[in-house]
């Protein structure tokens, strides 16, 4: 390898919070067994952080990383990502958001920022090129995540920085707690920003000026061009660019999901399957478009409402995160709510799954009559209160009353309740879920056996709930069948070992899932990707080098979870609703999981995974044909290694 890195710097910083110590790491070795970004981080959690240590654990550590294509012109390489050992599994906490930060990191000459310690005041992180400091934030604490950005821009003098940061629930150690990029951007699920709170780190701020080169400039923009005019000429894009995630409403609707009112029924009702729809009110209250680096579709938006409960918001719009696991599962009934929810949590830094997932269930133990107002200080928690909602989600974030409670995960404040009340839990791994698991069988094995807890970004077929697709199609680019029918179990572990390996790639290069075959078979595959990078650093990676690499970060995330969690099979269960109760309402009404039928579809992806059918963990086997003999050896010492 030449002595100059092409496409990632090849340098890490690593800041010690309590001692204060500042080093500058060569991380060029492991590029092409790990790439960079989610990968990278992996490997360093894996090797660095002990057994015992819990994730408020001083000796935890947070890695902020920047993939190898963030900052060329790679369509789509825009997002960042934050990986540690995270407080809602207690085990693997990885989450990407598109970011101006992570162009800025690599701009100022890093691809990674690894965080250990804990400081003993309030801080946040000013990283430039010219040089690094951590810096005074007691004036910041307590701030909101808005108020956090005006501060920083106004403190240093440049209304144009832009930073991640953490709001009141991170401070509180929500464990559901995100990291917000700007106002509006969150690195969702896993608690990341509950660590940084248990670091008293609030931010995190770039600015570089240094440029990001590319080995072979010629044929990556050539291949980058193709790729871009690609996407811009592909069926449905004009259509995702405008609605992003919201365009998927009709579909979702149409076979049922909607995990509406805590997923006791699977659609909107009759009386608001319109009023409800989120395309009448972007087409309304849109303002202007919004993008980041490099992303040739631009789902993001700009929108002011102008009447209703909400008049005067000015924010960025949502995507359907929100309006599932908040707006449709605690039965709203006011469409532009989704649009101010989002920006409280946002504002607030609590990620939108946890404030969901905790107040549906709550909502739905008041209506059994589990909870009382004794309970939810004097609070009715009916269906669809959204005042009663908001105060929740600041209690949550304040961690105030019965938000204490709320603010451990539907899981944990279930456990702590009692009353029979685990059954209405939504969760996978002690995650949140907002995904509807019943009527979609390789979207809920894709959500379901995700090493971070349940969430669609880690493994999904995104074709099942988002768009139709041709099958011979997918055929011929997959090499699965089934992908246009839902309802069977064939193929499906196939098809989710497949997206398991794109999401990781996507991951480590920095490209969004959307702008790739997770969105539309005509947009970037693998295949791409490793033309990309190889014109990029000028090192020669085939698609079957970067689906290696992708099985090599995931048998590593099995093993941190395996040292730090007790997850097993058991763990790779559907939720208790999603086994024992048929789907009500719609077109699926009725149609229920048929769990030997789901267990025989288990089965059949840990074969493929070559891992242990009665416990899931890897076997030696396959760890070392990934060059992993030294985690079997862990694995096998503390007893949690798989039978080959």
């Amino acid at each position: 390898m030449s002595k100059e890195n092409y496409g990632f710097t090849g340098k890490t910083l690593r800041i010690n919070l309590t001692s204060k110590e500042i080093k500058v790491e060569d991380n060029t070795k492991y590029f092409k067994e790990w790439l960079t970004s989610s990968g990278y981080a992996a490997k360093i959690v894996y090797d660095e952080i002990k057994e015992w240590v819990t994730p408020f654990d001083p000796a935890n550590k947070i890695i902020f990383s920047a993939g190898v294509l963030i900052g060329t012109v790679a369509p789509g390489a825009c997002k960042m990502n934050i990986s540690t050992i995270g407080p809602m599994t207690g085990g693997w906490a990885t989450g990407s958001s598109d970011s101006y930060v992570a162009m800025e990191l690599k701009h100022a000459g890093y691809d990674a920022v690894i965080v250990e310690g804990r400081s003993h005041f309030p801080c946040y992180l000013w990283i430039t090129d010219e040089k690094v400091e951590i810096k005074d934030a007691t004036a910041l604490w307590g701030k909101t995540t808005w108020d956090t950005l005006d501060a920083i821009r106004e403190e240093l003098n440049d209304n144009k920085l832009h930073i991640v940061s953490i709001g009141p629930a991170g401070e509180n150690l929500v464990r559901g707690a995100s990291v917000i990029q700007d106002r509006n951007r969150g690195f969702g699920r896993c608690g990341t920003g509950a660590v940084m709170g248990s670091k008293n780190l609030k931010a995190l701020v770039c600015k570089g000026k240094s440029p990001i080169k590319v080995a072979n400039g010629d044929k990556f923009m050539k291949k980058a061009m193709e790729l871009r005019n690609r996407i811009l000429n592909a069926s449905n894009t004009d259509k995702f660019s405008k609605y992003s995630t919201l365009g998927i409403f009709q579909k979702k609707q149409d076979m049922g999901a909607i995990p509406y009112k805590n997923c006791q029924e699977s659609v909107f009702p009759e009386d608001t399957d319109v009023s409800m729809d989120p395309a009448p009110i972007v087409d309304k209250y849109t303002v202007a478009k919004q993008n980041f680096p490099g992303c040739p579709i631009g789902c993001g938006r700009h929108m002011e409402i102008t009447d209703g409960p909400y008049k005067g918001l000015v924010t960025e719009g949502n995507h359907w995160e929100p309006f599932g696991t908040i707006v449709a599962r605690c039965g709203c009934k006011e469409p532009t709510f989704m649009v101010k929810v989002s920006a409280y949590c946002n504002e607030l830094g609590v990620d939108f799954n946890l404030a969901g997932g905790a107040i549906a269930w709550a909502m739905e133990c008041y209506q059994r009559g589990i909870l009382t107002k004794e309970d939810t200080d004097g609070m009715a928690l009916e269906w669809g209160d959204e005042p009663v909602i908001l105060e929740m989600i600041r209690k949550i974030s304040y961690r105030e009353g019965f938000g204490n409670i709320l603010a451990e995960g539907c899981k944990r404040a279930s456990d702590i309740i009692g009353r029979n009340s685990s059954y209405y839990a939504i969760h996978i791994k002690g995650q949140d879920l907002y995904e509807c698991l019943r009527g979609s069988n390789a979207w809920a094995l894709g959500a379901i056996v995700s090493t971070r807890g349940g969430g669609h970004t880690t493994g999904t077929c995104g074709f099942e709930q988002m768009l139709s697709v041709d099958n011979e199609k997918a055929y011929k680019i997959l090499g699965v069948r089934n992908v246009d029918d839902p309802l069977t179990y064939e193929g499906k572990a196939e098809i989710t070992y497949l997206y398991e390996i794109l999401h990781r790639i996507n991951n480590c290069t920095g490209i969004c899932h959307q702008n790739t075959i997770y969105n539309n078979l005509d947009y970037i595959d693998i295949p791409d990707i490793a033309e990309l990078l190889t014109y990029a650093t000028g090192i020669e990676l085939s698609a079957q080098d970067l689906r290696d690499i992708a099985m090599r970060q995931l048998n590593l995330e099995k093993a941190i979870n395996a040292r730090f969690t007790d997850f097993s099979r058991k763990d790779d269960m559907p939720t208790l609703r999603d086994q024992t109760e048929p789907m009500r309402k719609g077109k699926m009404d009725g149609w229920k999981l048929d769990m030997d039928k789901y267990n025989k579809m288990l089965d059949e992806y840990y074969t493929i995974h070559d891992w242990d059918k009665e416990t899931a963990y890897p076997t030696r086997r396959i760890l070392e044909k990934y060059g992993l003999d030294y985690v079997a050896d862990e694995l096998e010492r503390i007893g949690k290694i798989g039978k080959e």
